[in-house]
């Protein structure tokens, strides 16, 4: 039965019920540019009211409502905005990851330009072209000498500085691997803590916007499916990897982390990167700080499996850092073979942008190195008149391996150690460009058939690490009758030294256009998605503040109904007295 001390308690309800609303909107106004906060609603419904049936109250007027209460408070979330945000997360990390990498490619080619690659190797030509007029000459055999030397060098550099943005590149893959497996402890205590609140009847709000905000930060760096269970729990794992798990609502302990390959040491092989046995050297977790953490294997490697491991460098392991077999969870033990490994190839994200930039790498590291020696063998074949260089000749290489130490030689010439041989750079005149040894100091035969080569077609796309001068020329060496030299003839498929530098400098410019038109498309996409994410669960501050007003218009109107009553109850109690 109703009276005033009902309506007062109904009043009552009324203030509570508003001061929570008012709480949850200073709340979403206090959070207004926090990032990763999707605003929240305080839920009302009514509470239990007065008559209902029963034995008692069969006839009557009707149920009397007795007041409001705050259900819930809940966030304001589309799961499906969430999801491809997501997506397209995964897609701009990739092209983002190529991006950065690829335009440091780009500089340390530096084409085109006044000292670039291409206009050195014309000047090289040029020189030889200036020297057939005067070879009696010192001064124009110096300028032979030192323009090869200036081409050398840029060679050199040009290779080494490859070398250390494939190294840079690595030292941010390891770096992910730090941050990834931090972000996945984090999303598990997250995780533990959300169900906890949940079992409690409780809605852990604010504990699944941060979980939330992880999830966006850790699809960045690969593809995730996220699998929602009981409790607000979830279930995470790698897309398109097998066998993986990294959170687990239930039983968080049999989970998968990543370990980073430190070095791959060859022990059984003269050359990296070919066929042999190898020290593969991995930190747990990728924490280098402690040698507590370093496991080394023996194992063989293929030219292949070394290459996908080389540019990888990460392992699928467990909670602990221990690489783990392809099944997600044995223990890779002691004597392992490159099949037990499982490497994390994810197909999307960061990570994936910089594992496919280390490809690109090698690529062009290969091809500098193809020209390398496409430049040496030829020069050299015919300042020597030999095609094949283990032939006794009395003729000094003009290019050689400067880590050979024979200081001569030419196998095993690379962009990275070509050079011009130092006893040419000492003395000048040291080298013949006549036709034969009892030629005289103003035949210049060779000099001329050493400038022709910049219009001839050579096969320098098929060099490889074993190729060498013989096979490189695999007889197209031939006596050239109107100079009186062994010449090279052109290959049908082959190409001039100068277009296939500029090549490989179009391929590259062509990838890194790819890339930033992909990852300028990316942001694009992914504001739209932002913006109609935002428009859903983002705090909008006039939309907030009118909300106050309400509800202090309710709070005011429920503080009256109290008054009201207090009124009432006074003129009852005091006013009946007279």
């Amino acid at each position: 039965m109703s009276g005033l001390y009902s309506t007062m308690n109904v009043a009552v309800r009324g203030m509570t019920a508003q001061q929570g609303a008012i709480d949850v909107t200073t709340h979403n106004i206090a959070n207004a540019n926090t990032e990763g906060y999707s605003r929240q609603r305080a839920l009302m419904e009514t509470t239990t009211p007065f008559g209902m049936p029963s034995m008692n109250n069969a006839v009557g007027p009707g149920q009397l409502g007795t007041g409001v209460q705050i259900s819930s408070i809940s966030r304001i979330r589309d799961s499906y905005l969430d999801y491809r945000v997501r997506a397209e997360n995964g897609t701009k990390g990739l092209y983002d990851g190529r991006e950065k990498f690829l335009l440091e490619v780009q500089s340390v080619f530096n084409e085109p330009s006044d000292t670039g690659v291409s206009t050195l190797l014309g000047k090289v030509y040029d020189s030889w072209q200036a020297l057939k007029s005067s070879p009696e000459l010192s001064n124009t055999r110096t300028v032979v000498a030192q323009q090869s030397k200036a081409l050398t060098d840029e060679l050199n550099s040009n290779y080494n500085q490859l070398i250390s943005l494939k190294g840079d590149c690595q030292k941010v893959i390891k770096q992910d691997v730090v941050d990834v497996n931090s972000m996945l402890n984090q999303i598990d205590n997250l995780n533990q803590q959300i169900k906890s609140v949940k079992i409690g009847g409780n809605e852990p709000n604010d504990l699944m916007d941060k979980r939330d905000l992880l999830e966006d930060q850790l699809s960045t760096k690969f593809g995730i499916t996220i699998d929602k269970q009981t409790y607000g729990g979830e279930d995470i794992k790698a897309t398109d990897i097998a066998n993986s798990s990294l959170v687990k609502s239930t039983s968080n302990e049999n989970v998968n982390r990543f370990s980073y390959v430190s070095s791959i040491v060859p022990t059984g092989v003269t050359k990296t990167g070919e066929t042999g046995t190898y020290d593969v050297t991995y930190y747990k977790n990728g924490d280098m700080s402690t040698d507590t953490n370093k496991v080394t294997m023996s194992m063989g490697l293929t030219k292949d499996q070394y290459a996908s491991l080389d540019q990888c460098r990460v392992l699928l392991a467990d909670k602990d850092g221990n690489a783990v077999k392809t099944d997600g969870t044995t223990k890779i033990p002691d004597g392992a073979v490159y099949s037990d490994l499982k490497l994390f190839t994810p197909t999307t994200g960061e990570l994936k942008g910089y594992m496919s930039v280390q490809a690109d790498v090698d690529k062009y590291v290969n091809q500098l190195n193809s020209l390398a020696k496409g430049i040496a063998f030829s020069v050299n074949a015919v300042l020597s008149g030999e095609e094949d260089a283990t032939t006794s000749t009395t003729t000094p290489n003009f290019f050689v391996n400067k880590d050979d130490a024979t200081i001569t030689g030419e196998t095993g010439i690379t962009a990275g150690n070509i050079s011009v041989n130092k006893s040419i750079l000492d003395d000048v005149m040291s080298f013949n460009v006549g036709k034969d040894a009892d030629a005289g100091p103003t035949d210049g035969s060779k000099a001329v058939a050493i400038a022709q080569l910049r219009n001839v077609k050579l096969d320098i796309q098929g060099i490889d690490v074993n190729t060498t001068r013989k096979t490189f020329l695999n007889g197209k060496f031939a006596e050239n009758a109107t100079l009186g030299v062994k010449t090279i003839t052109s290959s049908a498929n082959g190409m001039t030294t100068n277009s296939y530098f500029t090549d490989v400098v179009n391929t590259l410019a062509i990838q890194a256009q790819e890339a930033t038109r992909i990852s300028t498309n990316q942001d694009t996409q992914l504001s739209n998605l932002e913006e109609s994410r935002n428009s859903v669960s983002g705090v909008s501050l006039d939309e907030e503040m009118s909300n106050l007003i309400q509800f202090q218009h309710a709070y005011q109107a429920n503080a009256k109904i109290i008054s009201t009553v207090d009124e009432l109850l006074d003129l009852i109690i005091n006013g009946l007295k007279k």
